[in-house]
């Protein structure tokens, strides 16, 4: 009987110092003003960010102005025509002298071939 006494005055006394330290723990935290998402005071405004503001207030209407500001200089940028391309170089065509013979593949073989020696000179090289 002993212990459950004991445990009746340990669980009265945790309860009334709960009550008196409550009210004493609060008074003891410094008191903050809460703010409820609440704006503070308008900035003053000078200079472009006054001519802004003056048709445009709001903070989201002014992020879409920048927004738009920059599209219109990126697009304006990719419309912008690039400089002309270089003319390719020409191109010399391969000539061939009297003892090379050009590929069958190669654009110089049909001139080639023209010439009833070029054409001698292939048909012996085939056998």
């Amino acid at each position: 009987k002993d212990a459950d006494t004991n445990t009746v005055r340990i669980t009265n006394t945790m309860n009334a110092l709960r009550t008196t330290l409550r009210p004493v723990a609060r008074a003891a935290l410094p008191k903050v003003q809460k703010r409820q998402m609440g704006g503070g005071a308008a900035p003053e405004w000078t200079g472009i960010d006054k001519v802004i503001r003056d048709r445009f207030p709001e903070d989201y209407q002014v992020a879409g102005l920048i927004l738009a500001g920059y599209s219109v200089l990126i697009t304006g940028a990719m419309l912008k025509p690039s400089k002309p391309a270089p003319p390719a170089p020409v191109v010399k065509p391969a000539s061939t002298s009297a003892t090379s013979i050009p590929s069958v593949d190669d654009e110089a073989f049909a001139t080639f071939i023209e010439d009833e020696s070029n054409l001698q000179k292939w048909i012996d090289t085939a056998e």
